[in-house]
Protein backbone atom coordinates (compact mmCIF):
# COMPACT_ATOMS: atom_id res chain seq x y z
CA UNK A 1 0.00 0.00 0.00
CA UNK A 2 1.34 3.61 -1.12
CA UNK A 3 2.25 6.00 1.58
CA UNK A 4 -0.11 8.79 2.05
CA UNK A 5 0.95 11.64 2.38
CA UNK A 6 -0.67 15.11 4.20
CA UNK A 7 -0.95 18.05 1.43
CA UNK A 8 1.02 20.17 4.11
CA UNK A 9 3.68 17.31 3.90
CA UNK A 10 3.55 17.57 -0.17
CA UNK A 11 3.50 21.88 0.17
CA UNK A 12 6.92 21.52 2.12
CA UNK A 13 8.74 19.15 -0.50
CA UNK A 14 7.75 20.82 -3.44
CA UNK A 15 9.15 24.31 -2.15
CA UNK A 16 11.86 22.57 -0.63
CA UNK A 17 12.93 21.04 -3.58
CA UNK A 18 13.09 24.35 -5.57
CA UNK A 19 13.31 26.98 -3.22
CA UNK A 20 15.47 25.46 -0.70
CA UNK A 21 18.81 24.52 0.20
CA UNK A 22 20.33 27.74 -1.12
CA UNK A 23 23.21 28.47 -3.77
CA UNK A 24 25.96 30.99 -4.30
CA UNK A 25 26.84 30.28 -7.87
CA UNK A 26 24.76 30.46 -10.85
CA UNK A 27 26.64 26.94 -12.59
CA UNK A 28 25.12 25.24 -9.62
CA UNK A 29 21.55 26.72 -9.72
CA UNK A 30 21.40 25.85 -13.15
CA UNK A 31 22.72 22.58 -13.04
CA UNK A 32 20.83 21.54 -10.19
CA UNK A 33 17.31 23.51 -12.37
CA UNK A 34 18.47 21.23 -15.33
CA UNK A 35 16.75 24.54 -17.28
CA UNK A 36 15.99 27.82 -17.09
CA UNK A 37 13.02 29.02 -19.12
CA UNK A 38 14.31 32.36 -20.95
CA UNK A 39 11.50 34.86 -22.29
CA UNK A 40 12.16 37.86 -24.02
CA UNK A 41 9.26 40.18 -21.92
CA UNK A 42 10.36 42.21 -19.22
CA UNK A 43 7.79 43.99 -17.08
CA UNK A 44 9.68 43.45 -13.84
CA UNK A 45 13.35 41.58 -15.17
CA UNK A 46 13.80 38.44 -17.59
CA UNK A 47 12.15 35.61 -16.85
CA UNK A 48 15.62 33.49 -16.63
CA UNK A 49 16.55 36.45 -14.18
CA UNK A 50 13.69 36.43 -11.68
CA UNK A 51 13.73 32.59 -11.39
CA UNK A 52 17.64 33.30 -10.53
CA UNK A 53 16.38 36.01 -7.96
CA UNK A 54 13.95 34.14 -6.63
CA UNK A 55 16.52 31.86 -5.04
CA UNK A 56 19.04 34.04 -3.70
CA UNK A 57 21.14 34.51 -6.62
CA UNK A 58 23.15 37.58 -7.65
CA UNK A 59 22.61 37.61 -11.04
CA UNK A 60 25.48 39.31 -12.58
CA UNK A 61 27.51 36.57 -13.13
CA UNK A 62 24.34 34.34 -14.95
CA UNK A 63 23.91 37.85 -17.09
CA UNK A 64 27.56 37.73 -18.17
CA UNK A 65 27.64 34.19 -19.16
CA UNK A 66 24.51 34.84 -21.33
CA UNK A 67 26.46 38.01 -22.36
CA UNK A 68 29.71 37.41 -22.94
CA UNK A 69 32.19 34.61 -24.94
CA UNK A 70 34.01 32.68 -22.33
CA UNK A 71 33.93 28.92 -21.19
CA UNK A 72 30.68 27.84 -21.98
CA UNK A 73 28.46 27.32 -18.65
CA UNK A 74 25.10 26.99 -20.50
CA UNK A 75 23.64 26.73 -23.87
CA UNK A 76 20.14 27.79 -25.50
CA UNK A 77 17.67 24.99 -26.55
CA UNK A 78 13.83 23.47 -26.05
CA UNK A 79 13.82 21.69 -22.44
CA UNK A 80 9.83 23.00 -21.14
CA UNK A 81 9.97 25.80 -23.36
CA UNK A 82 13.44 27.70 -24.67
CA UNK A 83 16.03 27.64 -22.35
CA UNK A 84 19.12 28.07 -20.82
CA UNK A 85 20.57 24.34 -19.88
CA UNK A 86 24.00 23.65 -18.29
CA UNK A 87 26.56 22.15 -20.43
CA UNK A 88 26.31 18.86 -19.10
CA UNK A 89 22.94 18.28 -20.21
CA UNK A 90 24.15 17.88 -24.04
CA UNK A 91 24.27 14.76 -24.15
CA UNK A 92 20.98 14.20 -22.89
CA UNK A 93 19.33 16.44 -25.40
CA UNK A 94 20.54 13.96 -28.22
CA UNK A 95 17.36 12.40 -27.84
CA UNK A 96 15.42 15.55 -28.81
CA UNK A 97 17.94 16.45 -31.15
CA UNK A 98 17.76 13.06 -33.45
CA UNK A 99 13.39 13.90 -32.80
CA UNK A 100 14.16 17.84 -34.76
CA UNK A 101 16.34 15.56 -37.49
CA UNK A 102 14.12 13.32 -38.52
CA UNK A 103 10.91 16.35 -38.69
CA UNK A 104 13.10 18.62 -41.26
CA UNK A 105 14.00 15.89 -43.68
CA UNK A 106 13.97 18.05 -46.98
CA UNK A 107 16.83 19.73 -48.46
CA UNK A 108 15.02 23.25 -48.83
CA UNK A 109 17.70 24.93 -46.92
CA UNK A 110 20.45 23.20 -48.32
CA UNK A 111 22.68 25.79 -49.66
CA UNK A 112 21.34 27.63 -46.63
CA UNK A 113 22.90 25.71 -44.21
CA UNK A 114 26.07 25.18 -46.33
CA UNK A 115 26.92 28.82 -46.26
CA UNK A 116 26.45 29.23 -42.77
CA UNK A 117 28.31 26.18 -42.18
CA UNK A 118 31.18 28.18 -43.80
CA UNK A 119 30.59 31.24 -42.49
CA UNK A 120 31.00 29.48 -39.02
CA UNK A 121 34.14 27.68 -39.79
CA UNK A 122 35.74 31.01 -41.38
CA UNK A 123 34.72 33.23 -38.55
CA UNK A 124 34.49 31.00 -35.35
CA UNK A 125 30.62 32.72 -34.27
CA UNK A 126 28.27 34.59 -36.05
CA UNK A 127 25.29 37.13 -35.20
CA UNK A 128 22.41 37.07 -37.25
CA UNK A 129 23.92 40.14 -38.66
CA UNK A 130 26.14 38.72 -40.32
CA UNK A 131 24.47 36.87 -42.74
CA UNK A 132 24.09 38.62 -46.13
CA UNK A 133 20.43 39.55 -45.98
CA UNK A 134 20.14 39.27 -42.13
CA UNK A 135 17.46 37.66 -40.37
CA UNK A 136 14.16 39.03 -41.40
CA UNK A 137 13.41 40.14 -44.81
CA UNK A 138 9.59 42.09 -45.04
CA UNK A 139 7.40 40.92 -47.94
CA UNK A 140 5.50 42.35 -50.35
CA UNK A 141 2.06 41.26 -49.10
CA UNK A 142 -0.55 42.54 -46.65
CA UNK A 143 -2.10 39.84 -43.77
CA UNK A 144 -5.45 39.34 -42.96
CA UNK A 145 -5.14 41.76 -40.22
CA UNK A 146 -4.22 44.68 -42.76
CA UNK A 147 -0.38 44.38 -41.52
CA UNK A 148 2.92 43.74 -43.39
CA UNK A 149 4.78 40.83 -42.14
CA UNK A 150 8.09 39.80 -41.63
CA UNK A 151 9.94 36.33 -42.84
CA UNK A 152 12.80 34.81 -42.17
CA UNK A 153 15.35 34.67 -44.22
CA UNK A 154 16.96 31.55 -45.34
CA UNK A 155 20.08 32.20 -43.60
CA UNK A 156 17.87 32.94 -40.27
CA UNK A 157 15.85 29.54 -40.77
CA UNK A 158 18.93 27.54 -41.89
CA UNK A 159 20.79 28.44 -38.29
CA UNK A 160 17.59 27.67 -35.90
CA UNK A 161 17.70 24.54 -37.75
CA UNK A 162 20.87 23.87 -37.11
CA UNK A 163 20.41 25.06 -34.04
CA UNK A 164 18.15 22.20 -33.14
CA UNK A 165 19.93 19.53 -35.19
CA UNK A 166 23.14 20.18 -32.47
CA UNK A 167 25.29 21.06 -35.44
CA UNK A 168 25.29 24.55 -33.82
CA UNK A 169 25.19 25.95 -30.55
CA UNK A 170 24.63 29.38 -28.29
CA UNK A 171 26.06 29.94 -25.41
CA UNK A 172 25.81 33.18 -24.70
CA UNK A 173 24.30 36.86 -26.50
CA UNK A 174 25.40 40.08 -27.75
CA UNK A 175 22.31 42.22 -26.27
CA UNK A 176 19.79 40.14 -27.41
CA UNK A 177 21.27 37.93 -30.50
CA UNK A 178 21.97 34.99 -30.29
CA UNK A 179 26.14 34.20 -30.98
CA UNK A 180 25.84 31.29 -32.66
CA UNK A 181 29.09 28.69 -32.94
CA UNK A 182 29.83 25.44 -34.39
CA UNK A 183 28.50 22.69 -31.59
CA UNK A 184 32.14 20.75 -31.56
CA UNK A 185 33.55 24.36 -30.80
CA UNK A 186 31.31 25.91 -27.95
CA UNK A 187 30.44 23.01 -25.98
CA UNK A 188 33.00 21.56 -23.63
CA UNK A 189 34.57 18.04 -25.31
CA UNK A 190 33.69 16.51 -21.83
CA UNK A 191 30.47 16.77 -22.68
CA UNK A 192 30.02 16.72 -25.93
CA UNK A 193 28.64 13.48 -26.98
CA UNK A 194 25.39 11.74 -28.10
CA UNK A 195 23.70 9.12 -25.07
CA UNK A 196 21.47 6.71 -26.05
CA UNK A 197 17.49 7.44 -25.69
CA UNK A 198 17.32 5.28 -22.51
CA UNK A 199 19.90 7.26 -21.10
CA UNK A 200 18.26 11.00 -22.34
CA UNK A 201 14.79 9.43 -20.65
CA UNK A 202 16.36 8.63 -17.37
CA UNK A 203 18.14 12.25 -16.84
CA UNK A 204 15.08 14.55 -17.75
CA UNK A 205 12.75 12.26 -16.10
CA UNK A 206 15.12 12.04 -12.83
CA UNK A 207 16.03 15.71 -12.88
CA UNK A 208 12.23 16.66 -13.05
CA UNK A 209 11.93 14.66 -9.99
CA UNK A 210 14.16 15.97 -8.04
CA UNK A 211 12.90 19.63 -8.89
CA UNK A 212 9.14 18.71 -7.98
CA UNK A 213 10.09 17.00 -4.95
CA UNK A 214 6.70 14.79 -5.19
CA UNK A 215 4.64 14.65 -8.13
CA UNK A 216 2.27 13.43 -10.70
CA UNK A 217 3.67 10.94 -13.55
CA UNK A 218 2.04 14.21 -15.81
CA UNK A 219 4.09 17.03 -13.35
CA UNK A 220 7.23 15.22 -14.08
CA UNK A 221 6.11 14.65 -17.94
CA UNK A 222 5.93 18.17 -18.14
CA UNK A 223 8.67 19.45 -16.67
CA UNK A 224 11.03 18.49 -20.22
CA UNK A 225 7.68 17.99 -22.26
CA UNK A 226 8.09 14.49 -22.18
CA UNK A 227 5.42 12.15 -23.19
CA UNK A 228 3.46 10.58 -20.30
CA UNK A 229 3.67 7.21 -21.49
CA UNK A 230 7.68 7.24 -21.94
CA UNK A 231 7.95 9.18 -18.18
CA UNK A 232 5.77 6.61 -16.71
CA UNK A 233 7.67 3.63 -18.12
CA UNK A 234 11.53 5.03 -16.74
CA UNK A 235 9.53 5.81 -13.43
CA UNK A 236 8.49 1.87 -13.17
CA UNK A 237 12.04 0.97 -14.43
CA UNK A 238 13.95 3.05 -12.13
CA UNK A 239 11.80 1.23 -9.60
CA UNK A 240 10.54 5.09 -7.94
CA UNK A 241 8.22 4.83 -5.18
CA UNK A 242 4.90 5.98 -5.61
CA UNK A 243 2.59 7.42 -3.20
CA UNK A 244 -0.95 9.53 -2.57
CA UNK A 245 -1.27 12.35 -1.67
CA UNK A 246 -4.04 14.24 0.27
CA UNK A 247 -6.88 15.62 -2.30
CA UNK A 248 -5.11 14.43 -4.93
CA UNK A 249 -7.05 11.81 -7.70
CA UNK A 250 -4.08 10.66 -9.38
CA UNK A 251 -0.97 8.93 -7.82
CA UNK A 252 2.31 10.46 -7.02
CA UNK A 253 6.28 9.72 -7.06
CA UNK A 254 8.25 10.78 -4.30
CA UNK A 255 11.90 11.49 -5.17
CA UNK A 256 14.38 8.85 -3.36
CA UNK A 257 16.66 12.03 -1.96
CA UNK A 258 13.65 14.33 -0.81
CA UNK A 259 13.99 15.54 2.63
CA UNK A 260 10.52 14.79 4.37
CA UNK A 261 11.11 16.82 7.45
CA UNK A 262 10.40 20.95 7.77
CA UNK A 263 13.04 23.19 7.01
CA UNK A 264 13.43 25.36 9.83
CA UNK A 265 14.04 29.39 9.88
CA UNK A 266 12.30 31.89 9.56
CA UNK A 267 9.44 32.07 6.63
CA UNK A 268 10.30 34.43 3.88
CA UNK A 269 8.19 35.96 0.95
CA UNK A 270 9.46 36.03 -2.31
CA UNK A 271 7.52 36.87 -5.41
CA UNK A 272 8.25 34.51 -8.54
CA UNK A 273 7.65 34.95 -12.21
CA UNK A 274 4.82 32.68 -13.93
CA UNK A 275 8.21 31.22 -16.40
CA UNK A 276 9.47 29.82 -13.08
CA UNK A 277 9.69 25.71 -12.31
CA UNK A 278 7.17 25.86 -8.89
CA UNK A 279 4.04 27.42 -11.48
CA UNK A 280 5.10 25.94 -14.96
CA UNK A 281 2.09 23.42 -14.90
CA UNK A 282 -0.83 25.61 -13.75
CA UNK A 283 -2.80 22.33 -12.17
CA UNK A 284 -0.37 20.92 -10.15
CA UNK A 285 0.00 24.86 -8.69
CA UNK A 286 -3.84 24.34 -7.96
CA UNK A 287 -3.28 20.82 -6.62
CA UNK A 288 -0.84 22.28 -4.33
CA UNK A 289 -1.95 25.48 -3.26
CA UNK A 290 -5.53 26.02 -4.88
CA UNK A 291 -4.54 28.64 -6.77
CA UNK A 292 -4.87 28.10 -11.31
CA UNK A 293 -3.60 31.41 -12.13
CA UNK A 294 -2.62 31.99 -15.37
CA UNK A 295 -0.68 35.02 -16.82
CA UNK A 296 -2.35 37.42 -19.18
CA UNK A 297 0.58 39.11 -21.10
CA UNK A 298 -1.34 37.30 -24.38
CA UNK A 299 -4.82 38.62 -23.50
CA UNK A 300 -6.14 41.98 -24.62
CA UNK A 301 -6.56 44.60 -21.70
CA UNK A 302 -10.07 44.93 -21.56
CA UNK A 303 -10.09 41.43 -20.95
CA UNK A 304 -7.34 40.79 -18.46
CA UNK A 305 -8.86 39.37 -14.88
CA UNK A 306 -6.50 40.39 -12.66
CA UNK A 307 -3.29 42.27 -14.76
CA UNK A 308 -0.48 41.92 -17.33
CA UNK A 309 2.08 40.71 -15.18
CA UNK A 310 1.33 38.23 -12.53
CA UNK A 311 3.69 37.17 -9.78
CA UNK A 312 2.60 34.55 -7.40
CA UNK A 313 3.73 35.30 -3.56
CA UNK A 314 5.07 32.56 -1.71
CA UNK A 315 5.55 32.97 2.43
CA UNK A 316 7.56 30.04 3.49
CA UNK A 317 5.41 26.51 1.84
CA UNK A 318 2.27 28.91 1.56
CA UNK A 319 0.88 30.93 -1.44
CA UNK A 320 -1.29 33.11 -0.15
CA UNK A 321 -1.38 35.92 -2.77
CA UNK A 322 -0.03 37.65 -5.88
CA UNK A 323 1.14 40.49 -7.65
CA UNK A 324 0.88 42.59 -10.76
CA UNK A 325 3.91 44.49 -11.15
CA UNK A 326 5.25 46.97 -14.06
CA UNK A 327 8.50 48.88 -13.61
CA UNK A 328 8.21 52.76 -15.20
CA UNK A 329 10.27 55.33 -14.90
CA UNK A 330 12.15 54.12 -11.91
CA UNK A 331 9.12 53.03 -10.08
CA UNK A 332 7.99 49.19 -9.45
CA UNK A 333 4.21 49.81 -9.79
CA UNK A 334 1.84 47.41 -8.19
CA UNK A 335 -0.98 47.30 -10.74
CA UNK A 336 -3.04 44.43 -8.66
CA UNK A 337 -2.30 42.63 -5.78
CA UNK A 338 -4.92 39.90 -4.21
CA UNK A 339 -4.14 38.28 -0.43
CA UNK A 340 -5.66 36.19 1.67
CA UNK A 341 -5.28 37.36 5.35
CA UNK A 342 -6.83 34.65 6.86
CA UNK A 343 -3.22 32.53 5.72
CA UNK A 344 -0.71 35.04 6.16
CA UNK A 345 0.06 38.58 7.06
CA UNK A 346 0.17 41.28 5.24
CA UNK A 347 2.68 41.88 6.34
CA UNK A 348 4.51 39.47 3.53
CA UNK A 349 3.18 40.73 1.04
CA UNK A 350 4.68 44.26 1.14
CA UNK A 351 8.25 42.63 1.75
CA UNK A 352 7.60 40.60 -1.18
CA UNK A 353 7.03 43.66 -3.42
CA UNK A 354 9.91 45.62 -1.46
CA UNK A 355 11.93 42.69 -2.35
CA UNK A 356 10.92 42.73 -6.01
CA UNK A 357 11.71 46.79 -6.17
CA UNK A 358 15.59 46.39 -5.13
CA UNK A 359 15.89 43.44 -7.94
CA UNK A 360 15.23 46.69 -10.51
CA UNK A 361 16.59 49.20 -8.27
CA UNK A 362 13.23 51.06 -8.20
CA UNK A 363 10.69 52.81 -5.63
CA UNK A 364 7.58 50.68 -4.85
CA UNK A 365 4.10 52.74 -6.30
CA UNK A 366 1.11 51.48 -5.14
CA UNK A 367 -1.35 51.88 -7.63
CA UNK A 368 -3.59 49.25 -7.07
CA UNK A 369 -5.56 48.55 -4.05
CA UNK A 370 -5.60 44.93 -2.03
CA UNK A 371 -8.23 42.58 -2.77
CA UNK A 372 -8.49 39.19 -1.11
CA UNK A 373 -8.38 35.99 -3.18
CA UNK A 374 -11.75 35.30 -3.05
CA UNK A 375 -12.94 38.75 -4.16
CA UNK A 376 -13.02 39.82 -7.87
CA UNK A 377 -9.49 41.29 -8.81
CA UNK A 378 -9.08 45.08 -9.37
Amino acid sequence: MPESLRLADARRIALAAQLRPKAARYKTVLERLGCIQLDTISAVRRAHELTLLARDLDVTEAVSSLGRRRAAVGFEYWAHAMSVLPVSAWPYMARRRQAWRGRYQDDSLAVAEAEVLALLAERGAVTVSDFPSGAMHRAQGVSNMGDSWNFRTDHKQAVERLLWFGEVACTHRIGFKRVYQLAERAIPAAHFRDADDDECMRFMVTTALRNLGVGTTKDVADYFRLKIADTQQVLRDLEIEQVTVEGWKAPAWIDPQVRRTRVTGAERAVAVSMFDQLVWLRERMERLWGHGWKIEIYVPEPQRTFGYYCLPIFVGDDLPGRVALRRSNGELVVEAAQWDDSRADREHLHAAVERAATWVDAEVRWKAEVQGVSEDPV
